[in-house]
């Protein structure tokens, strides 16, 4: 069967797909993915366990569109502006961290736990998911510094920086102030991420990235 001939999934069929994995978003978040079951799942979002592996054939087919949902979330903040904002991304990231606060009981917070709560879970290199969260960091880390080595070609960042390492800091800060938060969404996030993107500004930027 041709591209062109294969069916397409109807309107109601993507609408329990988004709901299934909304369910599954929130109960990783919340139990792990080793404590939560496709029944679990299947009953909360009002389908049979039949009709869930209908639309995802295995738990492992579930986890992976769970983390396409944090990917494609992850994809929209980071690099909605385009994808060379050089040393622009460390507000970029400010900005985003400092929505947080209001959507702490919305799916911004689930988003986030779950994707906390399955690094936690695949940390070892004989897990499911161990090598496209590997994969997803290298590929993170290495945007990051492709646009930060952008910007010192163009002469926003001091030569004297190294791209990557400065790459590696900046996804090792995301990384804690999102555990920080969900443990504690009373802290000041916002203040916090504002603060660290303005001494990261003053560290990276040449005279000729601010005038």
């Amino acid at each position: 069967m041709s591209p062109a001939q294969k069916p397409k999934t109807s309107a109601k069929g993507l609408e329990t797909r988004d709901r299934i994995v909304d369910v599954a978003v929130r109960f990783i978040a919340r139990n792990g993915a080793r404590g939560t079951s496709l029944a679990d799942i299947a009953a909360e979002a009002g389908v049979s366990q039949t009709g869930l592996l209908y639309h995802f054939r295995s738990k492992e087919a579930l986890l992976n569109a769970v983390m396409d949902r944090h990917l494609a979330f992850s994809e929209q903040w980071l690099w909605g502006d385009g994808p060379d904002p050089g040393i622009k991304i460390v507000d970029i990231i400010a900005k985003h961290m400092a929505s947080w606060p209001s959507q702490h009981d919305g799916k911004v917070a689930s988003l986030l736990g779950m994707n906390t709560v399955v690094l936690g879970e695949n940390v070892s290199p004989d897990t499911d998911l161990h090598p496209r969260l590997v994969d997803g960091y290298r590929t993170t880390i290495d945007r990051v510094t492709a646009t930060l080595r952008s910007a010192q070609e163009r002469g926003e960042m001091h030569d004297d920086i190294d791209p990557q390492l400065k790459a590696m800091e900046i996804i090792a800060f995301c990384y804690g102030l999102e555990a920080a938060w969900l443990v504690d969404p009373t802290i000041p996030v916002a203040a916090a991420a504002a603060q660290w993107a303005a001494q990261q500004t003053r560290q990276l930027a040449t005279g000729s990235a601010t005038s």
